[in-house]
């Protein structure tokens, strides 16, 4: 009996070793093509009960042209007018790259193009890949009940994502374009891959992200001290 892949309900076994599902058909290949699902990333398939890699549940296969297997990381390159090397020079962490470095990083990214009031990433998706904001802005943001509440804008310059990705956690909050943005996004694979194979490019990117979160953390343990010392003057 021919398997009516439309109508099933799908669970994937993510890098980060959490399972996402049950996601309809739609919603697998939109993975597929934003590269959160891999050729040998383990799929759940509901109603026979069984796990298959990806490449081998036939609605994806056109997803993944025999020899293509890592296609994703050149998807739009500099070559093809889709990312120059000076537009990285915006981000403090890539400035002390010389363009041969920038040119290798890019090779890892895919370039993304977002309209306003698109969601970038939702709320608890994996977290599975950083973003640079090139061009325009983008803003976190979550939804309680019928409430909308912004966290932060996030403009050209800066990037996001970082914490889930290195945490290997699901999303905490929606990113949703604000403007016409366009955004480099580095999968987790992909930047696995670009520290073994150019870890030059890589450091100062590690290295600066490190510190972003270091001074988060500084930030909110000023923050408590105010907040403790406040409240025992009070009392």
């Amino acid at each position: 009996m021919k398997r009516n892949y439309a109508e099933e309900l799908y669970k994937i076994w993510a890098h980060d070793n959490q399972v996402y599902g049950p996601i309809d058909l739609p919603l697998l290949i939109q993975w597929v093509e934003e590269s959160r699902v891999f050729r040998d990333t383990w799929v759940h398939m509901q109603s026979s009960n069984e796990w298959r890699l990806a490449r081998k549940i036939e609605p994806l296969h056109v997803h993944f042209p025999p020899g293509d297997e890592t296609d994703f990381l050149n998807r739009q390159p500099v070559e093809a007018g889709g990312v120059a090397p000076e537009e990285l020079r915006h981000f403090a962490i890539l400035a002390s790259l010389s363009n041969h470095g920038l040119v290798q990083l890019i090779r890892f990214g895919e370039l993304r193009i977002v309209q306003p009031g698109e969601i970038v990433i939702a709320k608890d998706e994996p977290g599975d890949a950083l973003f640079f904001v090139l061009s325009g802005s983008v803003r976190a943001r979550i939804i309680v009940g019928k409430e909308e509440t912004t966290l932060t804008r996030i403009p050209a310059g800066e990037l996001f994502g970082e914490m889930a990705m290195l945490t290997q956690r699901p999303r905490s909050a929606d990113v949703v374009a604000e403007t016409d943005s366009r955004l480099l996004r580095f999968g987790a694979d992909s930047f696995r891959q670009l520290i073994e194979e150019n870890p030059e490019a890589a450091a100062p990117m590690l290295f600066g992200i490190a510190g972003m979160m270091a001074h988060r953390i500084w930030e909110d343990n000023q923050r408590l001290q105010k907040e403790v010392a406040s409240e025992f003057i009070w009392r």
